[in-house]
């Protein structure tokens, strides 16, 4: 990060002594307008960093002079408690962290609202899998309904859940939905829910204050307080502990929460976006997750298809890999794969998804020491690579054929109910099929329906 210190000199100077700033980041400190002025117009400073009590200037004054010469800017303020209050809710404050702050929280801050900066280049250069401008980069008809759905509820406020498998790409709608939304300009905040113990998560979500455990040396504001009036994206919700359970749904109904160790009750202005592998239904039947909370989730849900279910997207997405891998390496060489690397790309069943494509792709520039990839540069994915789906002629039963026959026209159909009319059967049949394929329980049709599965 490239970061903007404002603020008298000698308290900024001093966050930089405690260690603020790591050895790749830079930090530049203003004490005016003139010297805001000065180093914005370098054009290099991605967040920024606002004490709200100065003395020689006034913060407002400052905060209007960074929102204006940068709108998009993050601003992270530092304030005491009262004026925290003021200053939370004047346009351009990102996130407000309350003194006496603690270098390592507020590091940790600086780092998640940076990554509204960070995404700038994608929004500028939309990858084939999700786009920030249209939903016609990827060629999937599969593809395009999932995110026609998620640009259609993208300006609203109700909450999402996204459904699929490790690697869909379901963190990268959300941030589409996110980018699409009333909301873009505010925080982008991700919680991995596997990754912490009960107290720990509850801690990280909804803050704490000091004292309220061993090790809570300082007030931590959280990550519900740092999502203020943006989105908070809970990632693999079905993991989330039932003791949090019950504390996350009184969030999404009263939009209330309280930090650990205190008494005082807080409101929450954001969107609530969930995704998970696991299928939740089947959960709530095993009493580890709570109905309600899951009905409160499930408002429109979306299923990222597999990478196997998108064959017309896997050359795209790895020459857009290609090009991306390239660039960042410094060379100029690979520029394309041969026509055996790109069957061996599409026999692939790619049970990693696109996760698994970027490895390999990234592997294969790094190996390749040709004009284009071949399959020696894409190693052990060529002696994997097996035909994914059953073709005619091929040593499988008939019901193989004709289950693989409903998920290929599924996938290219513009609705449920053309797939159903193509394949010669009713929708209520199809939809009987399609549950006993292992598919989504709710079929998706536009003219009936918002909920995007199957």
């Amino acid at each position: 990060m490239k970061i903007i210190l404002v603020g008298d000199e000698a308290r900024m100077r001093r966050l930089l002594a405690l260690g603020l700033i790591l050895p790749e980041e830079q930090a530049r400190v203003a004490t005016s307008s003139s010297d805001v002025g000065r180093i914005l117009a370098d054009g290099e400073i991605e967040i920024a960093v606002l004490d709200w009590e100065m003395k020689t200037t006034p913060a407002v004054a400052l905060l209007t002079e960074l929102h204006t010469l940068a709108p998009h800017m993050p601003v992270v303020v530092m304030a005491a408690s009262e004026a925290a209050v003021k200053a939370s809710g004047l346009t351009g404050v990102t996130q407000v962290v309350e003194k006496p702050v603690e270098v390592d929280a507020l590091r940790s801050s600086l780092q998640r609202n940076a990554r509204s900066t960070a995404l700038e280049p994608m929004r500028s250069q939309p990858s084939p899998d999700v786009s920030s401008d249209d939903t016609q980069s990827t060629r999937s008809a599969l593809m395009r309904r999932r995110l026609a759905v998620a640009a259609k509820v993208a300006p609203t406020s109700v909450n999402v859940l996204l459904l699929g498998e490790n690697g869909t790409g379901k963190t990268r709608l959300a941030e589409y939905i996110h980018e699409k939304s009333m909301r873009a300009a505010r925080p982008f905040v991700t919680v991995n829910c596997p990754c912490l113990q009960t107290q720990l998560l509850e801690s990280e979500l909804f803050g704490h204050v000091r004292g309220a455990f061993t090790g809570a040396v300082s007030d931590a504001a959280g990550l519900v307080a740092a999502a203020q009036g943006g989105t908070l994206f809970l990632d693999e919700i079905g993991e989330l502990p039932l003791p949090i359970q019950s504390k996350l749904l009184r969030l999404i109904q009263e939009r209330r929460y309280e930090r650990v160790g205190e008494a005082r009750t807080r409101v929450a202005d954001l969107r609530i976006i969930a995704a998970t592998n696991r299928d939740l239904a089947a959960e709530v039947a095993a009493g580890r997750f709570r109905e309600d909370l899951y009905f409160r989730l499930n408002v429109i849900a979306i299923e990222m298809p597999p990478l196997r279910h998108r064959p017309e997207d896997i050359v795209p997405l790895a020459e857009h890999l290609l090009a991306e891998f390239v660039a960042a390496s410094g060379r100029k060489l690979p520029r394309d794969f041969t026509e055996e690397a790109r069957t061996a790309l599409l026999r692939h069943p790619w049970p990693g998804n696109l996760r698994e494509l970027r490895n390999y792709v990234e592997r294969a520039v790094i190996l390749c020491e040709d004009d284009r990839v071949g399959l020696d540069d894409l190693g052990e994915l060529t002696a994997s690579g097996v035909a994914s789906v059953p073709q005619v002629g091929d040593f499988v039963t008939l019901a193989a054929l004709e289950d693989a026959h409903i998920r290929c026209v599924l996938e290219k159909a513009e609705s449920f109910v053309q797939a159903a009319r193509l394949l010669g059967i009713d929708k209520t049949t199809l939809y009987r099929r399609r549950r006993k394929q292992g598919g989504s329980t709710v079929p998706f049709d536009p003219d009936v329906g918002a909920s995007l599965t199957g």
